[in-house]
């Protein structure tokens, strides 16, 4: 933690009238390679330092950001903290978290193997994405991007209470979208991959997945009207469950925009339905020590056995509905005061394969994409969205099929699962295996 950094921090607040304060510190670099018509295309290196303050004083919050550590940069961020704190109304619930030493650092968010891995081999790992991908399938015609980002983070907190901490954060993905044509048709295919470093990443695998997308949906049909048995792919329910998220909120909630509010010990979704919010889980993007006010973090179950146990909450959002923080405080941007938000929102797995759960709908759809399904309704749960996948025939998924809507209520949806699959996978911070339900409405021919 910049020691000196604090000092000077608490030194001018306690100049200009005292109060307490937090400030938070992040240092980052990030190298992004894209490649496109077998030629690197773009380069973009950031190193980056940001500083969050907030100060509370008389019941009040004031909030300010820099991006230097020089002296004046501190006088500047302290005078803005301070006016926007007594310009502020006050709130009994403003206040430093309660918190003590957070937990020990968790070593697996970092691999520090990035130091050993140059420039010019994180662009040809770009590049040979491209031509893996080209490659894999001769109905592959191009390759919209092939792209790797590797991130490393430093995150330190420190407050006037005496709290402190920093963790080391690194992370690599890669993503490739594919154009596969045949018959003067063209369909699209995204492959992606996530790790720690470079090394944890499959060049391959993430082409093959890329032209596959691609490539299975050509020589699409279309569905009658009906009420299908349906089987959801697990990257269609991590875009279901993603409309779930305000609804977990406190501040959501406190506020009349949950549709879960009032339910704690409600059935709200089918008894092989959990979700937990698991900053701890490294395979997900948004895992970490602690969170963005310095509390430890820690799994929280939202839905254990289809019954709702409670909400997250940050520091402030916990004093206003008289609970505890669940170590749920994140930050969207260096410009923003931080707030209540998810880390890793994970669907637990079952026990079969995605062909058993395809088997056991007999006739009916496997559900691979929705499109536009963020325009649900956030409160209501009510969505009438295109979507794309497949035609189950026999319990065996045969011919493509798109041009159709589905309709319907989330929670109603999350009601009829009827089995959950093994294949767990994480799509940035939302993790969820594939889920089966009893039925769902579609709009076709």
């Amino acid at each position: 933690m910049p020691d000196r950094l604090f000092e000077r921090v608490l030194s001018e607040v306690s100049s200009r009238g005292g109060g307490q304060s937090e400030l938070f510190v992040q240092r980052s670099r990030v190298r992004r390679f894209d490649a496109r018509n077998e030629r690197l295309d773009g380069i973009s290196f950031s190193d980056t330092l940001s500083l969050g303050l907030r100060v509370f004083r008389n019941g009040r919050m004031g909030f300010s950001y820099g991006f230097r550590e020089d002296d004046s940069e501190v006088c500047r961020m302290v005078e803005s903290a301070l006016f926007c704190a007594d310009a502020s109304a006050p709130d009994e619930a403003h206040a430093l978290p309660v918190i003590g030493s957070p937990a020990a650092p968790a070593p697996e968010f970092y691999d520090d193997g990035w130091r050993s891995v140059d420039d010019a081999a994180r662009a040809a790992f770009a590049s040979g994405l491209e031509r893996a991908t080209l490659s894999a399938d001769p109905r592959v015609t191009r390759v919209r991007t092939a792209t790797l980002s590797e991130s490393v983070a430093e995150v330190a907190f420190r407050n006037s209470a005496g709290a402190f901490g920093s963790q080391l954060y690194s992370f690599c993905s890669a993503h490739v979208e594919a154009v596969a044509e045949a018959g003067g048709e063209g369909q699209t295919g995204y492959g992606f991959g996530f790790a720690r470093g470079l090394p944890g990443l499959s060049l391959e695998s993430i082409a093959s997945e890329g032209a596959h997308h691609a490539v299975r949906m050509l020589g699409g049909k279309q569905i009658p009207t009906g009420r299908y048995p349906a089987v959801i792919e697990n990257g269609a329910v991590a875009e279901l469950v993603e409309v779930l998220i305000p609804s977990f909120l406190g501040s959501q909630v406190a506020k009349g925009k949950s549709m879960l509010a009032g339910r704690i010990g409600q059935a709200i979704a089918a008894s092989r339905v959990n979700i937990s919010d698991d900053p701890l889980d490294p395979g997900g993007s948004s895992a970490c020590a602690f969170d963005d006010e310095g509390v430890a973090s820690r799994t929280v179950p939202l839905l254990v056995g289809g019954v709702l146990r409670g909400f997250l909450a940050d520091s402030f959002w916990a004093r206003k509905t008289g609970g505890s923080s669940t170590g749920s405080c994140r930050r969207a941007g260096a410009k923003t005061p931080p707030g209540v938000g998810i880390s890793n929102l994970r669907v637990a797995p079952g026990v079969q394969s995605l062909p058993e759960l395809c088997r056991n709908a007999g006739d009916g759809i496997l559900l691979t994409e929705f499109l536009g399904i963020h325009t649900a309704d956030p409160v209501s749960g009510d969505f009438s969205v295109g979507a794309s996948g497949f035609k189950i025939e026999g319990g065996e998924v045969t011919v493509p099929i798109r041009g159709f809507a589905v309709s319907g209520n989330v929670l109603s949806l999350l009601s009829g699962v009827v089995a959950a699959a093994s294949d767990f996978r994480w799509f940035g911070n939302v993790g969820s295996p594939s889920l089966a339900v009893a039925s769902i409405d579609v709009g076709g021919a």
